[in-house]
């Protein structure tokens, strides 16, 4: 091929790739360093290697979450896609262990409700919310077993389909039924301004939910899990911020 050529065909790739850029098509800063930020969460980083498409729901959710509220936002998005897109794969053990050690942190913050709210809403990063740190470093521990055999079963092809509105309102009203005790109106109020309900009624209305026999916690507990993909953490950090100047959340 001529040089003329060569260098017209190359000037027009460029013309192309800068109109892609240009215009917000091609990746953006976020997408090209992705895999380098994601290393530093080794479990996700080596799921993501291994299921590229998992790679891509957690790429989509997380720079979601980064553009409305930072790298706060974007590790709590990252955490919440292993439990709703990895976890909730996990066998019916795993799911209970998750609810024992969940019940042990909603116990352990019970009497500080803000504390409690933050955690049922965004979660816990490394060494927030002191007053609870052993019971989350065991929570933590649940929860990386249960990735482990949620993916192992997810790769295997084990199915495991997010559920429908309907499906969540079923679990909600029976879960509103619980053992220890039928949650108060004031309670169901609570929860239905998530996030912006009373934080001791909100916590006290999980800890009532969460309180079942193993036998019967598995599957309400895997759709619940399911559910926590539709919190906006961007929003939900907003509001705890608000709430409590002084929350990590607002860090």
């Amino acid at each position: 091929m001529p040089l003329r050529q060569i260098l017209t065909a190359a000037g027009t790739c460029l013309v192309v790739t800068g109109f892609f850029y240009l215009f917000g098509l091609g990746p953006t800063t976020y997408e090209r360093t992705f895999d380098q930020n994601l290393a530093h969460f080794p479990l996700a980083a080596s799921r993501a290697q291994r299921d590229p498409g998992l790679r891509d729901i957690f790429l989509r959710k997380t720079e979601a979450a980064f553009d409305r509220g930072g790298w706060r936002a974007a590790n709590g998005a990252l955490m919440m896609s292993m439990v709703t897109d990895v976890e909730t794969f996990a066998d019916d053990e795993h799911i209970n262990a998750i609810s024992r050690s969940t019940m042990a942190v909603l116990l352990k913050l019970r009497d500080n409700p803000a504390a409690c709210k933050q955690f049922l809403l965004v979660g816990a990063e490394t060494d927030e919310l002191p007053d609870a740190k052993a019971e989350i470093e065991q929570s933590w521990h649940a929860d990386l077993a249960a990735a482990e055999d949620g993916f192992s079963r997810r790769m295997s092809g084990v199915k495991w389909a997010t559920p429908s509105d309907s499906q969540i309102l079923n679990v909600e009203r029976y879960l509103r039924r619980a053992p220890v005790a039928t949650l108060t109106q004031a309670e169901i109020e609570a929860e239905a301004k998530y996030p912006d309900g009373d934080a001791e009624l909100i916590c006290s209305a999980r800890i009532k939910k969460a309180a079942l026999s193993p036998r019967d916690a598995a599957y309400p507990q895997r759709v619940m899990m399911s559910n926590t993909g539709n919190i906006d953490i961007a929003a939900a950090l907003r509001k705890l911020c608000r709430e409590n100047k002084d929350a990590t959340a607002c860090s």
